[in-house]
């Protein structure tokens, strides 16, 4: 599904990573782990056309996406793929189900509709007592469910998580990566989740460790 060669990436004298590639595969969890400031985060922007990289090239089921117009790469972006980040970036002022069903409205799909959607995917993900509850009303981890349904909710092809259970605790950081392989197998989806934990990296398909500008597969 995603091919990644030759990467490079340089801010000022400062370079994170040069001739990096990876491939990922339809219906494959992928872990990335590694030392605060390898690289991890400006990977992930670059694999989803959030930044260009300086050299390379990332392609998408057979395009190439990092040298589209930034029109193009947005449009890419909404058709194609889910973000999921360590801080969930919730709408604190609407409700869980409406934050879910946000990005299906934007896309014009009408209010009840989206609003099914959103209540049936929380659902499945153990919300369906907290549709109508505001972010300051969920614990951390709900939060961070609430965010994986968002970003589910598109029906993406690849979802990027970066550190995304930073901010919880060992039970509810193996129940999320727990979620979200389930997610990924049960929607088709390709995940890729840059962490620093090394033991729920192993409850995934691989594991792939970036330090000193270097990519390595990990022997299982």
């Amino acid at each position: 599904m995603l091919q990644a060669h030759g990467l490079a990436k340089r801010y000022g004298t400062l370079e994170v990573f040069r001739d990096l590639s990876l491939t990922l595969a339809s219906h494959e969890a992928v872990a990335l782990i590694g030392p605060s400031g390898a690289g991890k985060s400006t990977l992930l922007q670059l694999l989803g056309t959030l930044d260009r990289p300086d050299a390379g090239s990332v392609v998408f089921e057979g395009q190439r996406v990092d040298t589209l117009s930034r029109a193009a790469q947005a449009r890419f972006r909404q058709l194609h793929l889910g973000f999921v980040f360590q801080f969930h970036h919730l709408l604190v002022d609407f409700t869980a189900v409406e934050n879910v069903a946000m990005p299906l409205r934007l896309a014009g799909t009408g209010k009840a509709e989206a609003h099914r959607q959103a209540a049936e995917l929380l659902g499945s993900l153990g919300l369906a007592d907290r549709l109508a509850h505001f972010p300051a009303q969920l614990s951390g981890g709900e939060q961070q469910r609430v965010a994986i349904a968002r970003a589910l909710i598109g029906r993406p092809r690849l979802l990027l998580a970066d550190e995304p259970t930073g901010n919880l605790d060992a039970a509810n950081t193996d129940r999320l990566f727990d979620l979200l392989h389930d997610q990924a197998r049960r929607h088709g989806v390709a995940l890729l989740i840059a962490t620093h934990n090394r033991a729920a990296a192993s409850r995934l398909d691989r594991v792939l460790e970036l330090s000193a500008g270097r990519l390595t597969e990990l022997t299982p």
